[in-house]
């Protein structure tokens, strides 16, 4: 059973903790805090033992690995001071914010030969290995496009105080929330971008965080793309690909659809599993060998650079191309 420490409990931190309460190879048992005593209710209900650094937290207990959930702006500077620790690194997603402190913070984990994970729990949904398999196969035929739509109220639950409606932390409005799992989605499936057209506005919220963005994409093997994320909506959730033998779409996550040219749209039943405790148990099964994880360190950056251009575009309102 490896023992994991986390830093960053709150909702999210939480949900990936639970994650793993009837897992067989990983637990959480330490957590690190600025303020051990604004959680100690959480430690006794989680049973964690609470530190107020990394260092002490690792020096006093037997740790596996480490898991970050703390605010966006600052993951590639802990990423950079715990590469040291010589132990594994599971980061929430985004990777960073900028390209260069993504670069950074992965060529810091390669010198020190140790495992960075990004949590991106998309990846392990069962409708999207299902995709991706068909797509393999050229079942869809040539992909010609594919679009994307991941929305939700989250902006309505964030104050004005939350960190997560800081612009700072939150570019693009819900682009780190929650655009940025659909474009890793996309690059995994079409690879690397050559362009990228945004905007992104504020029509009704009252805090720091735009409400509607959306982004035009075309990718360097040809085929396009387009992705809207609201922060003032009701929850969706869509990814459709488009190629030239017919077309598939996940919904909701877990609803798998596909229609093929001249043939009855259908339905296909694929079962349902916990991706948090799948991504976890990835990155644990990860230890020994970096390639079983399956987000790859290139998209990761890959996904950053979009984010990056993302925002550039959105401040000259103009098409930005990738070098």
């Amino acid at each position: 059973m490896k023992k994991l420490v986390i830093q960053g409990l709150g909702k999210w931190g939480q949900v990936l903790v639970k994650s793993l309460a009837k897992s067989k190879i990983a637990k959480f048992t330490v957590v690190v805090s600025s303020n051990p005593d604004s959680i100690k209710s959480l430690c006794t209900k989680y049973k964690l033992k609470a530190h107020k650094t990394m260092k002490e937290a690792m020096a006093r207990n037997k740790i596996d690995g480490i898991i970050l959930c703390t605010p966006h702006s600052v993951h590639a500077k802990q990423i950079i001071e715990y590469s040291k620790l010589k132990k594994p690194i599971f980061v929430e997603k985004p990777l960073a914010l900028k390209s260069m402190e993504a670069k950074k913070a992965i060529q810091m984990a390669n010198k020190n030969k140790v495992l960075l994970a990004v949590g991106q729990n998309r990846r392990f949904l069962s409708t999207f290995k299902y995709l991706k398999n068909i797509i393999k196969k050229n079942n869809l035929g040539k992909i010609l496009h594919i679009e994307a739509n991941f929305s939700g109220p989250s902006g309505f639950r964030h104050s004005k105080s939350d960190w997560r409606s800081n612009a700072s932390e939150s570019p693009a409005g819900g682009m780190t929330g929650k655009g940025i799992h659909m474009t890793d989605l996309m690059i995994s499936l079409l690879g690397n971008i050559y362009s990228v057209h945004a905007r992104s506005k504020k029509q009704f919220l009252k805090n720091d965080m735009d409400d509607t963005t959306d982004i035009i994409i075309e990718f360097k093997n040809g085929a396009t793309g387009y992705l809207s994320t609201l922060t003032a909506t009701a929850d969706t959730w869509r990814l459709q690909v488009f190629g030239t033998k017919g077309w598939a779409e996940i919904r909701e996550q877990h609803n798998f659809y596909i229609k093929m040219n001249n043939q009855q749209m259908k339905n296909i039943k694929i079962k349902k599993i916990d991706i948090e405790k799948a991504e976890l148990e990835t990155f644990v099964n990860s230890f020994k060998n970096h390639n079983k994880y399956p987000i790859k360190l290139n998209e990761a950056y890959s996904n950053i650079k979009l984010l990056e251009k993302i925002n550039l575009s959105i401040k000259k309102n103009k098409l930005i191309k990738f070098n």
